[in-house]
């Protein structure tokens, strides 16, 4: 006869962290929109629609996110990387997925036309339209941006980690739960707030395709993917910025003297938006505002919803349970 499974074991091995239940919620939002809305592209060769093969997939990484706090402190060094940074990998998925959610959920309207008015109104002129055409000719210039474009990817990978393996592995979590969170409210943002960019909304930027820069690896490598990606439609805030001005905070709250390597690096990322037209500039100013108003906010909250995880780990039900104080 098979031993009866202990529910006070698993209890004790399941040890959850406060970004897996942001995205259980994240992918069953994604879920449940994916099956409302099950015409994101193309059916496959059965005529089975994309967007319910998409909504099985987001149950998926709910179920990731619900098993991977039994992931422990004993297990592989290997396994608990992935444990803490799995969030990272998942954002690609939520965020093309919003961009071809967003056709359905809005009906194709964009904001683009008012996102647009507002940079208008502040320089007189599209920065977006005007920026690169001032500097293309040089492809010096258009290499950095390109390349500067793909440093975000960098940063946004390799920041947390550098806290985790500097022996900070409690500070890399809240990092991650930050950048979880914000992952979220943004990409939930994009569902019903859609802004193509100035490379989708203007004529005579849509022509152009990137076929015009000439440069180096970076340029050629991003006018490959540019023309293979749909990247229509999570334009405000941008994700470049805020996600990079996020893993500035975050690398200053480990080193203040990080700021001389990363504030260089939010400039060229902010600017590489803009000359690629990739982005209004209204939009860095709305990533940068989005990070600066959320990221204290959520840095504050951590312990809260740490501590509360552990209580309800440990069966405590809160800090009375600990036992009474001893006097001072």
């Amino acid at each position: 006869m098979h031993s009866p499974v202990s529910t006070t074991g698993l209890k004790a091995r399941y040890r959850p962290l406060a970004q897996d239940f942001i995205l259980a919620f994240l992918s069953l939002v994604f879920a449940v929109c994916s099956f409302a809305f099950p015409r994101t592209g193309w059916p496959d060769s059965s005529g089975f629609p994309r967007g319910d093969l998409m909504g099985l997939a987001f149950l998926g990484t709910a179920a990731l996110s619900l098993l991977a706090p039994f992931v422990g402190e004993e297990a592989p060094a290997i396994l608990r990387f992935l444990r803490t940074f799995y969030p990272q990998a998942l954002m690609p998925l939520f965020f093309q997925e919003s961009i071809l959610l967003s056709v359905e959920t809005f009906r194709g309207r964009t904001f683009d036309a008012q996102i647009a008015a507002i940079d208008q109104a502040i320089f007189g002129y599209q920065p977006a339209r005007w920026f690169h055409h001032a500097l293309d000719s040089f492809p010096a210039i258009n290499e950095l941006m390109f390349a500067s474009y793909f440093l975000y990817y960098i940063i946004f990978s390799v920041t947390p980690w550098l806290i985790y393996f500097s022996g900070r592995e409690e500070d890399s979590r809240r990092v991650m739960f930050v950048l979880s969170a914000m992952m979220a409210l943004i990409f939930i943002w994009y569902l019903f707030f859609r802004v193509e960019g100035p490379k989708y909304w203007f004529e005579d930027l849509r022509r152009k395709a990137y076929g015009e820069f000439q440069g180096g690896f970076f340029v050629h490598f991003f006018q490959g993917v540019f023309r293979s990606t749909p990247l229509y439609g999570a334009a405000f805030p941008s994700t470049h910025v805020a996600f990079t001005l996020l893993m500035l905070i975050s690398a200053a709250r480990l080193d203040r003297r990080l700021l001389w390597a990363y504030v260089p690096g939010l400039t060229l990322v902010g600017c590489a938006t803009v000359y690629l037209y990739a982005h209004y500039f209204t939009d860095v100013l709305g990533g940068l505002a989005v990070t600066a108003l959320l990221e204290p906010l959520l840095w504050r909250a951590y312990p809260r919803m740490r501590d509360a995880l552990e209580r309800r780990a440990s069966g405590r039900r809160g800090p009375e349970s600990r036992g009474p104080e001893r006097p001072a």
